[in-house]
This record gives C-alpha cells, structure tokens and sequence, in this order.
C-alpha cells in the first residue's frame, strides 16, 4: 500500500500540469452531477413525507365546447363535488375541502398579515400527517376554531401549550371574530403543494359565505382532497357515470377527475421534462470530463515505458499492474468526488439565492446518494483507465523502445472522443442561445398594455364604497397617474366563465366557446393603457351590466367582421343582457405560454377585490407610503396593507424558464472549459507524437505558419463534424421546447451558425497555442538523439 501511493505521488509531482487538468475536468463534472442530483431529489420529494402519500388524490375538473374540446382546466372544484363524491363513490375513505384565504389577524394589539391560512373540513387531519395533535375527534368541527403551526405558536405567544388561547381577525364587513386555538401541530418543513400555517374550521367560511354558495356548481374554488386506499381501475368512467347523475348532460361540457398528490407538483408547477433533460446534461458534462481524464492519461502513460517496463522484467503480473493502474485511477476519481462535494457545499446558498429554491446537501441522512456518488466514482475510474491499463500490462517489455512510445489503438478512438466533447459544447450553446432569446422576445414583446409602475393593493367593502374620493384624493398627487378597481389584474389567470349568448334579429345564438370576463371600472382601460378601438369606454352614468365592452379576438370569435360591426350589438352574459358599447384591443392579460383569450369586460364594483394604481417612476417608496396612508384611511383601523407590482407579477410567470436559462449557463460554461481542457490533453498528446516529423519538417525548411496550419486543421474539421451532428439534435429539443409558449421566437438560422463559429473559435486559440509552442521549437532539440 504504501508503494502504491508513494507510485501515485510520483506520478503526480511528474505531471503536475496534466494531474491539474485532470483533478479539474472531473471536479467540475462530479460536481454538476452531485448539484442536479441533489435538485431532482429536490423535485421528487414534493409532498412524499405523508404516511398514505400513494394514496391521497385532488379533485379537478375540466369544462368542454360544444365540440368536445376542452376550454379550461382547473385545479379546484366546486362546493357540492365532496358530498357527492363521499356519497357515491364508496372506494374513498375520507375527502375534506379547503378554501385558502389570506387573514390579518390580532393579538395583544398587534397586527400580521398571514398568507398561508386554510378553510379546512376536520376529515383533512385524516388524510394528512398533522403529527402533535391532541387526540380529539372533534378538532375543526366547531365554528370559530383553529389548530396552528407550532412555529406560529411560538411567534404569537412563545410557547407550545396554547390550546385555548384567542387570536382574533375583521371580517370583510368590519366585525372583528375570535378564533379559539384547540390544537397545535409540527409544522411541514418538507416540500410540498401547500403549507398549512393556520387551519380554520370548514364550517366557519360556510357560515360567511352562505348557503348559496356551498350549493353552487359555478364556483370552482375549493381544493379537494381524497384519500382512496384502493383506487378502481375504472374511476374515470365512475366519475363520469355521477357527473351525469347529477348535472344533466353533465359530462358533454363538464368533467371531474382526480390527481395523486405526488403527480401534483409536475402538472401544475413544474415540468418532469426538465429533470430528464438537466440529468442528462449533466452526465454528457461528467463523461467529457473522463474523456479528458481517458485523453490525458495516455499521454501520461505514454511517458511512463520505462517504469512499466522496470516492473515488469522484475516480475510484476499483468494483474498487479492493472490492480496499480486502476487503484490509482479509482483514488484519484474519489478525490475530484471529495473536491466537488465541497465545492457543492459551499456554493448551494448562492445556487438557492439565484434559483430560489429549498435545496440542502446533507449527507449525514441521505446514505443511498453517498453510496450512488461512490459507485458512479469508482465506475468512471476503472472506465476510464481500463482500456490502456490493459495494453500497458500486455506489452512486451524487452521488444519495445522507450523513446518509440506505444499505441493505445486507432486515432479515430481519441478522434471520436473529441468530436463528442465539441458535440455537447456546441448543443449547449445553441440551447442556451435558443433560451436566453425566447425569454428576451418574451420580456420585450408588445403585450397591448403597459405593465410598468402600476401598483396593486387589496379592497375592501369600506374602500369599495368610498372608491371615487379615495382615487380623487391619490390623483391628487402628482407622482400617482391613474387608479381603478377590478376583480383579479393582469397577469392572474381567466377562470371565470358565466356563459353567452348573442342576439340578432331576434335569434338567439349560444357562444359556443369560453368567454371569461374581468370586471372593472372606467379607469382601467387609461391605467393599463389599452387602446379603445371602437365605440366607448364606460363612464361614471354606466351601472352594472349596462353594457360590455370586448377585445377582439372575442369579436371574431363571435363572426363579427369588424370592431364597429360589434357596437350596438346584444350579449347576454350569465344572464344579464347588455350591448356592446365598447371593442378593445387584443392584449395579453395571461402568460405568453397561451394565445390571447378572447374576454368580455362589465362594471361591477361589489365584486372588487384589488385597485390597481399607475404611478410615477420617480419618488416610489414615498409613493407607496402614501398610498398605504391614505388606504388606512378608507378601511378598518389598522387593516394589515400590502402590495404588489404588476411587473413583478408578470416575470413569475416565467420563473422555470428563467431557472433553466440560469442553470444552462453554468453548464455551458463548464462544458466549453472541459472541452478546452480536453484540446489541451489532445493537443499535447498529437504534438508530442509527432516532434520528430515537426523538427524533419523544420529542417527541410516549413516555416512556422505552415506547421500551425497542419497541426490546427485535424481539429478544425473534427468542430465542423461536430456542428453537423449538434445542429439537427439541437434544433429537434428547441423545437419541441418552444412549443411550450403559444408565442415564441425564431430559431434563426445564425443561432446555429454563432454556436459553431464559438466552438471553432475556443477550438483555434486553445490549439493553436500548443501549436505555436511546437512549431517555433529549434528541431536539433528534436533530432539530437536520432
């Protein structure tokens, strides 16, 4: 043993700068492959930690055109889907509804605004693990009762044993209600779809919205969730046969279906391509790094005849060889896997500040990982030096001279495993030049409004009514431009859908595709800046549903041929029948990721939720301070204020896309220094090779350029090879990636052609250094022996 490493330290000290590039390439690749493991493991593990995880559902529900397509799916159902399912479906064991709501609540005077608060019905505490309850049938049964988080326990109160106690909150109208605490839990620290800080009894919010409400069909606003020891096999048809039980004709426009929870995460939030993808680009980043590492051993091997042959005629087996030359290769392996494991370490709270995620690496807990990262180890270093090892071992020491080298086989083996470096190099530039200009199209292009500076704060009933003195007074300020109220702003999604019809020549004609709606004063149009292209706006003498006003993609939708074919015509919109007075211009109140939905627009001030403020660029937290002073003014003393930027709003959408621009970028950076980290091993290895034909060639009178030429053109064509193979794959994924937006970016044909000329270039000035230290060499040092 202490021969074997004192064999490795030598080798090392040998070689240092060939040892440096090594302990780098497979540096940099085991830590991309320990970071995206450690990110997957990140994405599979959304809510897993429950007990019955396998077996916990959520209800959605899908809505239908007339022709069968779908039109709209949701995440949530409506109030009457529970009770029906528990009745009719006898496979489910327990099924509750949760209703999330945002609370300022009160305690010792003192106000916090708290967003992870849930409606729950008691059967909840079944089907999840809510570990430190009290053991109590009868938690969330009563009205105006809660069981908390034990991190909020000690926020509130500092201390755990508060069943009991009283936090209070206003309702909407301003009367102010107790909550009793009856029960405490450990909070989820876990990753999962939601994050109960606070959850109120069911029945509570039945008692607020009525009982309209809960038998509405309309409103789809309830998550549910069921656990289903023993899912049929026939549930959808099942589901379909009580739909039409209870809707008439239900499932021609209507379905209800169910998600395990585990699949939740990725139907809605994420997307499981991206986990295939980064994992195998991560493993394309640590092969070329073993590439490297097979490259430059055999050079280094090529230089280690002599003490090969010494053990050899001393007696060493093949065996004991191959035993030395993998052991070493194997311990080095494990010390780039020790280098990257620390450098993981250290740069997790930077990847968790750019990303915005929740990933730890911890290894105390996580053995199957560790066990994974070493077997992969030693796997990429007995791989890795295999193969030479074996013709080390089997030469014939007595008939092979030390100045004449050994060959290790064809050169297209090493030429193909540089072709492959460049391969990947240039796939993950043009992918990272097709992502960064999709989402620079995206944050650039025209979104028919202007998103910019506009400041959204919640209403409330008090605001609501005293809106026009509470605009006139912000407008009073110069630095506030525009305010309107709305349901819902820009940038959330279109959900409400309430049905319509059109009337002409006293025919009545069903819309036969969704028209979701938005609700919204007169000033809304001047604070989005939406243009007007036909007929009016609403004014102040317009009540509710006195008329519409429509964009145009709706207009066309409907068969009008014009904006002002549509004025004056008659809409009867979930009942309410009104012209259409007004026809806006086509904007993009959703993500890019879908096309412009057509929308109908009506005056209905009860309904507002938000008041959407357009302010001035300059003085903003002054500003904002104002505003918070006089909303305070027109609402509950002491209501908790907050707001949002639309801006800001919008740029969420893109989050994911954002993330792996931002993760495609190291990884193209790491690939392309491998890559020329590779040409390094490749290029010392050709020159070394061919020292004796450069000084012959020197002698008989090449000059410098003509032997940087014949030394550089081998890679040159091995990059254009390369670029034929790259382009038609990547082009293929980029493709199939942009069909993710209904709006996307070209993939223009200089992408292809910048992603090659880079490749070339890093190619050429790696090489030609190398190249340029060969060629200007004094050939006597390389013919003085022969």
């Amino acid at each position: 043993m202490k021969r074997f490493f004192k064999t490795l330290y030598r080798g090392i000290k040998k070689n240092p700068l060939n040892s440096a590039i090594n302990l780098f390439g497979l540096t940099l690749g085991f830590s991309c492959i320990i970071t995206i493991t450690i990110w997957i493991q990140n994405e599979l593990s959304y809510d897993t930690f429950h007990e019955n995880s396998d077996k916990i559902y959520r209800v959605h529900r899908y809505f239908y055109n007339p022709d069968g397509s779908e039109n709209l799916h949701l995440p949530n159902v409506a109030p009457p889907v529970a009770p029906m399912l528990e009745k009719e479906l006898k496979e489910i064991e327990y099924i509750a509804r949760t209703k999330s709501a945002s609370f300022t609540f009160i305690r010792d005077n003192k106000l916090t605004r708290e967003s992870e608060v849930c409606f729950a019905e008691p059967e909840l505490l079944e089907i999840f693990n809510f570990v430190g309850l009290p053991i109590d049938d009868n938690l969330l049964e009563e009205p105006l009762t809660m069981i908390i988080s034990d991190e909020q326990a000690l926020k509130y109160f500092n201390r755990l044993d508060v069943i009991g106690e009283v936090i209070s909150f206003y309702t909407r109208d301003g009367q102010k209600q107790d909550l009793k605490i009856v029960g405490v839990f450990n909070k989820w620290n876990q990753n999962s779809l939601f994050h109960p800080e606070f959850l109120i009894s069911f029945i509570t919010f039945e008692s607020f919205a009525g009982e309209e409400e809960m038998n509405s069909w309309g409103s789809n606003n309830y998550e549910t969730f069921a656990l289903i020891p023993h899912l049929p096999s026939d549930i959808d048809a099942q589901l379909d046969n009580i739909i039409d039980e209870y809707l008439e004709d239900g499932t021609s426009w209507t379905k209800i279906r169910i998600e395990a929870l585990t699949d939740i995460h990725f139907n809605w939030h994420s997307n499981k391509t991206y986990i295939y993808v980064l994992a195998s680009i991560s493993l394309l980043i640590l092969i070329i790094g073993s590439i490297n590492y097979l490259n430059l051993n055999l050079a280094m091997y090529s230089r280690r005849l002599e003490e090969i042959k010494v053990r050899k005629i001393m007696g060493a087996s093949p065996k004991k060889l191959i035993s030395q030359l993998v052991g070493e290769s194997v311990l080095f392996c494990l010390s780039a896997l020790f280098l990257a494991a620390g450098i993981v370490y250290l740069f997790i709270p930077e990847f968790n500040h750019i990303l915005g995620s929740p990933l730890q690496f911890v290894l105390t807990d996580n053995f199957p990982m560790i066990a994974g990262f070493i077997l992969l180890t030693i796997l990429t270093g007995v791989v890795s030096v295999l193969y030479p090892a074996i013709v080390l071992s089997a030469f014939n020491p007595i008939s092979t001279r030390s100045n004449e080298g050994l060959s290790f086989g064809k050169n297209s083996f090493r030429t193909g495993l540089v072709i492959f470096q460049f391969f990947v190099s240039i796939a993950l530039i043009t992918s990272f030049l097709i992502v960064y200009k999709q989402l620079s199209y995206i944050q650039h292009k025209e979104l028919g409004l202007q998103k910019e500076n506009i400041i959204v704060i919640p209403t409330t009933p008090q605001l609501v009514e005293k809106l026009d003195v509470f605009r006139q007074e912000l407008t009073s300020n110069p630095n506030i431009l525009s305010v309107s109220g709305s349901k819902r702003v820009p940038s959330d999604g279109l959900w409400d859908n309430n049905g319509a019809e059109v009337e002409s020549d006293g025919n009545v004609r069903t819309i036969d595709f969704r028209l979701p709606n938005v609700r919204v004063d007169e000033h809304f149009l001047s604070t989005y800046g939406v243009p007007l292209i036909a007929g009016r706006n609403f004014d102040e003498t317009d009540g509710d549903y006195s008329g519409y006003l429509i964009n145009e993609q709706a207009a066309r939708q409907i068969g009008w041929e014009s904006a002002e074919e549509a004025i004056g015509q008659v809409i009867s919109y979930g009942g309410q029948r009104a012209n259409v007075i007004g026809v806006i211009s086509d904007f993009h109140y959703e993500s890019l990721h879908v096309p412009i939905s057509p929308i109908i627009l009506y005056k209905d001030p009860s309904s507002f939720n938000r008041v959407s403020i357009r302010v001035s660029p300059f003085e903003r937290q002054q500003t904002i301070e104002l505003i918070e002073k006089t909303w305070q003014q027109y609402n509950i003393p002491n209501y908790s204020f907050y707001y949002e930027f639309v801006e800001d709003n919008y740029n969420r959408l893109y989050r994911s896309e954002q993330n792996i621009k931002i993760i495609l970028t190291y990884f193209m950076v790491i690939a392309i220094s491998i890559a020329v980290l590779g040409l390094i091993a490749l290029s010392l290895f050709m020159i070394q090779r061919r020292v004796k034909e450069i000084g012959v060639r020197k002698v008989n009178g090449a000059n410098t350029s003509e032997l940087m030429v014949m030394l550089n053109k081998d890679f040159v064509k091995w990059v254009i090879i390369a670029f034929a193979f790259a382009t038609p794959l990547a082009w293929y994924a980029m493709s199939s990636w942009l069909e993710n937006f209904a709006y996307k970016t070209q993939l223009s044909w200089w992408i292809f052609g910048l992603a090659g000329v880079l490749a070339l270039g890093v190619a050429l000035l790696t090489v030609s250094l190398q190249s340029w230290r060969a060629a200007s060499r004094n050939p006597v040092e390389a013919l003085r022996y022969e």
